[in-house]
């Protein structure tokens, strides 16, 4: 590099100095804006090297599970999502739409994995379809929890529908999605589906559901206060979750002796819900009946 005495300078010694003066020199040999200009050609040419390196990697999980056996075709559909960006996705979205219909149950399950990553509009309909129809269990699970992360209204009927299943885990994916969903889907038509969870033969189902429970409602009480009442004092997982859905309501005369008596349970947990239902009643404006 040359000075503008003419002498020569070294560029590894430009490095090499200390930095406030290694900074001040290069103010002087370079004005600010061709700088700001060589970084963002420099930026905008490691951008488009990336970009070519993505869809490459695309092109290669897509070939993989054209090609592959089953163990292959899984891990293909797990790694392609890993190349997602903000445009240029059509090669992961179409491969996703065919694992979701592949032979093997994994090939599936990935496939759900990855429709959660992709826009709503298209990977909705598809995940909808696999809870409903698809014919193994361990799929139609992973796809009813899924679908809970776009909490849309428009899922509650698969919801509904699985709550009629012989498969415990499936009953009680329902009913998680169901009251994950918004005050106003629910109340809409949700609550007999709610109170059939309530009642359902699984405990695993009712524990789920009396945790998960956040809308306060009459009918929704009655059936609450029911159980509660009617499970004895070592029954301490059904006890723990009827208290959790208990708080937050003004309570009848038989319910609140009950949870009186819980204050002096052997369990501290229970201890602590129970006075924790009591100190919500008083701020309570939820009757009942």
């Amino acid at each position: 590099m040359t000075l503008s005495d003419g002498r020569r300078l070294p560029v590894d010694k430009i490095f090499s100095m200390p930095v406030g003066c290694r900074d001040t020199l290069m103010r002087r040999l370079f004005p600010i804006p061709i700088l700001f200009l060589a970084l963002y050609v420099a930026g905008c040419n490691l951008f488009q090297k990336a970009e070519i390196v993505r869809i490459q990697n695309q092109r290669s999980s897509a070939n993989k599970y054209a090609a592959g056996d089953w163990m292959e075709r899984r891990d293909a559909v797990r790694e392609i999502v890993n190349y997602l960006g903000k445009e240029k996705n059509d090669l992961i979205i179409g491969t996703l739409m065919v694992a979701a219909h592949d032979l093997h149950t994994a090939g599936r399950i990935e496939a759900v994995k990855g429709l959660t990553k992709i826009s709503p509009e298209r990977s909705i309909p598809v995940i909808k379809k696999m809870a409903s129809e698809d014919r193994e269990g361990n799929v139609r699970w992973y796809a009813l929890k899924s679908l809970q992360t776009f909490n849309d209204p428009s899922t509650a009927g698969i919801y509904v529908k699985g709550l009629e299943s012989e498969d415990w885990l499936i009953r009680e994916e329902s009913i998680r999605g169901i009251l994950a969903l918004d005050e106003k889907t629910i109340r809409a038509g949700l609550i007999p589906s709610i109170i059939k969870a309530l009642n359902d033969p699984s405990s695993s189902v009712v524990i789920t559901a009396l945790k998960s429970i956040t809308i306060k409602d009459a009918r929704l009480y009655q059936v609450i206060a029911d159980k509660f009442n009617s499970y004895a004092d070592h029954q301490f997982s059904l006890l723990e979750a009827s208290l959790h859905a208990l708080e937050g309501y003004r309570l009848d005369a038989k319910t609140r002796e009950k949870v009186i008596n819980l204050l002096v349970h052997n369990s501290n947990v229970i201890r602590v819900l129970a006075l924790r239902v009591l100190k919500q009643e008083k701020k309570s404006k939820v009757p009942e009946k």
